[in-house]
């Protein structure tokens, strides 16, 4: 008999979240008799979990959506994969506790989220300063709950997988993510008359976008465009203003195709944040052909220095290495092609059976 398997998780087609977006990315691809999987929707499943037949249960985007959702907990499963972190995921679970359901809770590590105090121990362990993901205080409490009661941690680097067993014990694995080949690829690229320095990601202070203020006033010889929107976005545009950055872009946010072609349309990609899990970005930067530019305080395991990037440990660091590649345009061109050949390892359709057979093993052990 198959195994029931609940996940979490919001499979709207509307639903911007990367974790979402990830779950939505695996679950439209499972198909493996021995399980069952169950989803939540709020509005609509996108269509590629549609077709895959996957269940989904709806509950309605009120006020009281955290109840439902401790609710939906507790219908007949063998497994709990993707729970998130909020409220109702913490009392869904501890009434399935309290009633004595058998569960097995089999949790994803996709960045770091900790007190002050577990980051320091972190940043001493690991040999290097480690970030947790900026406000998001509040929300320790319960990560640390459901981590610590989880059966199994599936991180998504290597790097988390060492950071999920100091934290949590031995019972943690790692996979990767993956992306949507079919879209992010290097068919067709264009490399720029003029270099073109990428970025992108929500316009907020944790990702860092400032700095491409810097890097615009820096290296007038090439342009910059970060993608995405965000509650600085109209603020970092009226400072590029000021400044006379005529070089300087924030477009505002594009949907993945688009996004797509502007990457094959760059020379580079830059990301300045310095706390991320495995940002997907960078790979779908990297499928498209480009060198990447990122911070190692979170060892990104698809950024490899000097083989389809550069990694820094400083801003002052990074902003050198985009001069680098601004000015040495066949190490750039070596460097892209290099990840995008790397790349093809990363396509959804090789990395979402792995993360099926684990989750169907663990779930029936």
């Amino acid at each position: 008999m198959a195994v029931q398997v609940f996940v979490p998780r919001w499979m709207d087609r509307s639903d911007s979240n990367a974790q979402n977006a990830n779950a939505r990315a695996l679950l439209s691809r499972f198909m493996d008799p021995r399980a069952h999987w169950t989803a939540v929707y709020a509005v609509g499943p996108a269509d590629p979990v549609r077709r895959n037949r996957i269940e989904t249960m709806r509950i309605p985007g009120s006020r009281f959506w955290e109840l439902q959702l401790a609710r939906a907990y507790q219908s007949k499963f063998d497994a709990v994969f993707y729970p998130g972190p909020h409220w109702g995921d913490r009392a869904g679970l501890t009434i399935r506790r309290l009633l004595r359901k058998r569960t097995k809770v089999i949790a994803t590590l996709e960045g770091i989220i900790a007190s002050p105090d577990s980051i320091r121990k972190v940043s001493q362990y690991v040999g290097h300063p480690v970030f947790s993901q900026p406000n998001t205080e509040q929300a320790v409490p319960r990560i640390r709950w459901m981590y610590e009661r989880a059966d199994h941690i599936i991180a998504v680097s290597p790097f988390l997988a060492r950071v999920a067993t100091f934290l949590y014990g031995e019972k943690v694995s790692w996979l990767p993510l993956g992306l949507e080949g079919n879209i992010f690829h290097g068919n067709g690229r264009q490399e720029p008359v003029r270099c073109r320095v990428a970025g992108c990601g929500t316009v907020k202070s944790s990702k860092n976008p400032q700095m491409f203020l810097s890097l615009a006033a820096r290296f007038k010889e090439a342009d910059f465009a970060w993608f995405g929107d965000g509650e600085k976005r109209q603020a970092l545009i009226e400072q590029a203003r000021q400044k006379g950055l005529e070089n300087l872009q924030f477009p505002g946010a594009v949907q993945p195709v688009a996004l797509a072609d502007e990457l094959r349309r760059s020379s580079i990609f830059v990301l300045p944040s310095h706390s991320e899990g495995v940002p997907k970005v960078t790979q779908e930067a990297a499928a498209c052909g480009l060198p990447i530019v990122v911070q190692g305080f979170f060892e990104a395991p698809t950024v490899v220095h000097e083989r389809n990037g550069l990694v820094a440990w400083s801003d002052e660091e990074l902003s050198n290495h985009v001069g680098t590649l601004i000015h040495d345009s066949p190490a750039r061109m070596k460097m892209g092609q290099q990840g995008a050949e790397m790349a093809k390892e990363w396509n959804w359709d090789r990395v979402a059976p792995q993360w099926e057979d684990l989750v169907i093993r663990l779930a029936a052990a």
